[in-house]
């Protein structure tokens, strides 16, 4: 299977290397590596800025549009993840053969748009077709972006390559409740307008118009500060033309090692449902448990997410590298396991706590400790996967990623408040009965493929000669 995926690879176009040199392009620098990684993080904290932003603003739209919890968790989840998992597989296959640079400077233009679109969204429909558009933008920065990556750092520094992208999602999200509140604040006494063709503009409707503006000027620094990788691990450089790996042999490779790949990305997926639940739902239960106004909250849950958000991706990124030069077997799907095996209980209790800052505290203390798997998690499956499948794996790592997660973890919890408990003050307990009844099964999943996960960490490693 190997020798016809780099014989895929390698197909068309004509290069004035020599074999030798083109199984063995020239490494990136030290500074164009890290460089790459700041252009790119800012992407991902565009990326999670955008998408997260709507988290704060549930109870205003709730009340402007007249909407149950369980619409509002479509609007939060469904609206954006469907259409990114649609779209997220044929930009992957782009991402495999052509220009990643400019395909991430293209995704990030065209959801920024989207999020503006948002911002000037008249009723609930409107909002869901908005939110959609920033699905199938933001659908393509991963792939691309996590195969550059993967082909600027050493194999054995990809987890903590992964890891720092990964404190882009935690910006964007703090940045989210900072940017949020702070922009219902300004606008808090400016009175309700009506805009020409447009309608009505709503105080919380202007944050979503903040944060997407700029993520369309950054589309500009991406194309302008950036140049494309060669690529590693195949005898093709950057400079060939590429065909891209048929979708069948990518599904007959990850079926051959299926519990590997389960463990990897079904283990994360379900880590994500009842993680992106609770983090989708934290202002709101704030509002309704402890009477704390949005800006409040947004400026408090932000800050904390900022601080203490990167040193669980940075730890978690460190360890992986030591690990693995230590060479224990399969160190990054053991660091993925053994946070969980933490931070499941936490995501429990934190929600029932009956005092804020207690609430505030273990809330902190689990963004800690599920951090120090992100960038393992991605780092795992970019190094057991082949270069000309990476995008195109890594696809499918979002689809279930985004299906799963983003579209069911906050309607979980929203459908059991609804229609479980039929009382919204009582939000508390169905986040934490999303973490009771997902969390031992997401860690049966990432457990069962430990053992299977290293085994094809070493045969990989020496087979693609990285």
């Amino acid at each position: 299977m190997l020798d016809k995926v780099e014989s895929v690879a390698g197909q068309s176009g004509e290069t004035g290397d020599t074999p030798r040199e083109a199984a063995q392009p020239a490494l990136h620098t030290i500074r164009e590596a890290y460089w790459t990684l700041f252009v790119l993080g800012i992407v991902v904290t565009f990326t999670v800025l955008d998408r997260q932003i709507l988290a704060l603003m549930i109870e205003p739209i709730k009340q402007d549009y007249k909407i149950t919890d369980t619409q509002a968790a479509l609007l939060l989840g469904a609206a954006f993840s469907l259409p990114y998992a649609v779209a997220g597989l044929p930009i992957a296959r782009l991402a495999d053969r052509t220009n990643r640079r400019n395909l991430v400077a293209a995704c990030i233009a065209f959801w920024s748009a989207m999020t503006v679109l948002c911002g000037l969204a008249q009723n609930f429909w409107q909002m869901f077709f908005a939110r959609m558009g920033i699905g199938a933008g933001e659908s393509g920065y991963g792939p691309a972006t996590w195969s550059m990556v993967s082909d600027i750092f050493p194999r054995e520094k990809v987890a903590l390559a992964t890891g720092t992208l990964a404190i882009g999602a935690q910006a964007g999200t703090g940045l989210a409740l900072i940017i949020g509140g702070s922009a219902l604040a300004f606008v808090e006494h400016i009175p309700v307008i009506e805009l020409p063709l447009i309608g009505t503009m709503r105080h919380w409707q202007w944050a979503f118009v903040i944060v997407g503006f700029p993520g369309m000027l950054w589309a500009l620094v991406v194309v302008g500060a950036l140049s494309e990788p060669r690529r590693r691990g195949t005898a093709a450089l950057a400079g060939i033309k590429r065909k891209s790996v048929p979708v069948k042999d990518v599904a007959l490779y990850m079926y051959r090692d299926w519990r590997t790949y389960l463990g990897v990305i079904g283990g994360l997926s379900m880590k994500y449902l009842f993680g992106l639940g609770t983090t989708a739902w934290m202002p709101t239960l704030f509002v309704r448990e402890f009477g704390w106004n949005l800006t409040k909250i947004g400026l408090i849950q932000g800050t904390l997410i900022l601080v203490v958000g990167p040193i669980g991706l940075v730890l978690g990124g460190k360890l992986s590298e030591y690990l693995t030069h230590r060479g224990v077997p399969g160190a990054n799907m053991k660091i993925v396991f053994y946070g969980m095996l933490l931070s499941v209980p936490i995501s429990m209790i934190f929600p029932l706590l009956p005092n804020p800052w207690l609430v505030l505290g273990f809330y902190s203390l689990n963004i800690i400790i599920s951090g120090m798997g992100s960038g393992p998690a991605t780092a795992a499956t970019q190094v057991i996967t082949p270069n000309p499948m990476r995008a195109q794996v890594s696809a499918v790592k979002l689809f279930s990623t985004n299906v799963v997660a983003f579209a069911l973890g906050p309607l979980i919890v929203a459908l059991f408040t609804d229609y479980l408990f039929s009382d919204p003050q009582q939000l508390k307990y169905s986040m934490s009965l999303a973490a009771v009844v997902l969390g031992p099964l997401a860690l049966l999943i990432v457990w069962q493929g430990l053992k299977p996960y290293a085994r094809m960490y070493e045969r990989t490693a020496a087979e693609f000669g990285e």
